[in-house]
């Protein structure tokens, strides 16, 4: 494999790569697990994932991406660089990337994912917001003049655009998004139940029983975790609607930002809003009656594409594609020099 562009969202929870004309290639959690002592990487990806909370001494697991920025440099460089050789196996040739951002990000953040990407193996890297990788990669194309309404939602941060003609006309980026639904949940089981239990064990408690909105038949399941009364094993049983209920604040908070950003847009991108419809996207797009509880409480019509996860990676792709459009937009791949990497 030669000359292959790589599109990747580095995202808090998950790296995703596309590869253009093969679509995605690689959708792996964002983990390390790494010796302490010499800051190297043991394990990347879903066996780190894994092991988190299991961790024998003197290994510790991580996610070196925090929010969309990077957190720790050095094995963000050893994890990008281990799944773009994953990617490109042993070929000898750097290939360009475009890789997404969220939609508020400082100078000083995107120099270093800038830096850290091309340490890892990248000959140059050209970076686009979340919102307009995730219009693209849902099939709109967001050099139209009319407006798109996009919300993004991951694990870290939660995007928030209107976007016409190749630019975010507004935008916002909050930090509540679905690892704020998994730490509601293990407060709740905390406050309500007096259990304590693990981040992995508070995301499979979202996706089997979390929703946006109350179902009409209710489901449950059986929480396994430790008392905080007597430190002893505990077992517990959740409903669906318990869940729905302890998330609402989270949920409203995404809400609240994307009326701010809608209140701040000019009247005629209004009217292109309501003729169209809300694009979410992201992991956490997935979870139960989240279009319905878009649809409500925005009182617009709301889409979520197939494989909401992957269309921020599918974007870069679509976006190595529109780079002599994008260009025009101040777009542009930077290099080794341009960033001063170290």
């Amino acid at each position: 494999m030669f000359g292959y562009d790589l599109g990747i969202d580095l995202g808090t929870s998950s790296i995703v790569i596309s590869v253009v004309g093969k679509g995605v290639v690689l959708d792996e959690p964002a983990y390390v697990a790494y010796d302490e002592e010499k800051e190297k990487i043991i394990y990347a990806g879903k066996r780190a994932y894994y092991l988190q909370g299991r961790e024998p001494n003197g290994i510790k697991v991580i996610q070196p991406i925090v929010n969309g920025a990077v957190g720790n440099y050095s094995l963000t460089c050893q994890l990008v660089k281990h799944f773009i050789n994953k990617v490109l196996k042993k070929s000898i040739f750097r290939p360009r990337v475009v890789a997404s951002i969220p939609a508020v990000s400082t100078d000083v953040e995107k120099r270093i994912l800038i830096s850290a990407i091309i340490s890892a193996g990248a000959r140059s890297v050209c970076l686009v917001e979340s919102p307009i990788c995730a219009a693209f990669g849902a099939g709109i194309d967001p050099m139209n003049p009319s407006g798109a309404f996009v919300i993004d939602i991951g694990a870290g941060t939660t995007d928030i655009a209107v976007i016409s003609q190749g630019s975010m006309s507004r935008f916002e980026t909050i930090k509540t998004a679905g690892d704020s639904f998994d730490e509601a949940i293990i407060k709740f089981l905390r406050d309500e139940y007096m259990l304590n239990i693990g981040i992995r064990t508070a995301e499979e408690i979202k996706k089997n029983i979390g929703s946006a909105v109350e179902r009409l038949n209710d489901i449950s399941m059986e929480v396994r975790g430790r008392s905080t009364a007597n430190g002893l094993p505990k077992t517990v049983e959740v409903t669906g609607k318990e869940i729905c209920e302890c998330i609402q604040i989270e949920l409203n908070k995404i809400v609240n930002a994307a009326r701010t950003t809608l209140e701040h847009t000019s009247p005629q991108l209004i009217a292109d809003v309501t003729n169209g419809s809300l694009i979410l996207t992201g992991g956490s797009a997935q979870l139960y009656g989240m279009d319905k509880f878009f649809a409500g409480t925005l009182k617009l019509d709301v889409t979520i594409p197939p494989h909401p996860g992957s269309c921020v990676s599918r974007g870069c792709e679509v976006a190595l594609k529109k780079m002599h459009i994008l260009d025009t937009y101040g777009y542009s791949f930077k290099t080794k020099e341009e960033v001063r990497t170290r």
